[in-house]
C-alpha cells in the first residue's frame, strides 16, 4: 500500500544537476536579459531615463539603449555557444561588464549626474559587477584544467 502512494510522488522528487557549463550559461543568459531590458528601457523611455539621471540627452541615451540591446543579443548568442568560442566570448563579454562598472564610477565621481542619478547608476554597476563575477567564476569551473 505505501509503495503505491510513494511511486506517484517520486517523478516529482527527482531533480536535475547543473553543470559548471549550464551555470556559466545560465549567468551570461541572465546578463543577455537584463542588458536587453535595460536597453529597451533607454529606447522607449529616453527622456525619462534623462530626467531620472539628471544628465545627458535623448539621442546619447538611445545610442547607449541601441548599444545595450546589441550586447544582449550578442551575450544571448555566445550562451549557446560550445567550446573555445564560449570560454573566449565570456572573457570578453566580462571584461565589457568590468568596464561598464569602472565608467559608472568615473560618470559618478565626475559629478555628471544627480544625486537619483547617482545612485541609480551605482546599482546599475554593481548588478552588472556581478554579472561579470559570475560569468569568470563559472568560466573558470567550466574550463578549469
Amino acid at each position: 500500500m505505501t509503495s503505491q502512494v510513494i511511486a506517484p510522488i517520486q517523478p516529482a522528487l527527482h531533480t536535475t544537476v547543473m553543470t559548471d557549463h549550464d551555470k556559466l550559461r545560465l549567468a551570461l543568459r541572465a546578463n543577455a536579459m537584463s542588458s536587453a531590458s535595460f536597453g529597451l528601457v533607454g529606447l522607449v523611455f529616453a527622456g525619462w531615463v534623462v530626467d531620472v539621471l539628471g544628465a545627458g540627452n535623448e539621442t546619447i541615451v538611445r545610442v547607449l539603449a541601441a548599444g545595450l540591446v546589441a550586447f544582449a543579443a550578442n551575450v544571448w548568442w555566445v550562451s549557446n555557444q560550445e567550446g573555445t568560442t564560449l570560454r573566449q566570448q565570456t572573457l570578453l563579454i566580462s571584461l565589457g561588464d568590468i568596464g561598464w562598472v569602472v565608467g559608472s564610477v568615473a560618470v559618478i565621481a565626475l559629478g555628471v549626474f544627480t544625486t537619483a542619478g547617482a545612485i541609480v547608476a551605482a546599482l546599475v554597476a554593481v548588478l552588472v559587477f556581478d554579472f561579470a563575477a559570475a560569468q569568470l567564476y563559472t568560466r573558470s569551473r567550466a574550463f578549469a584544467l
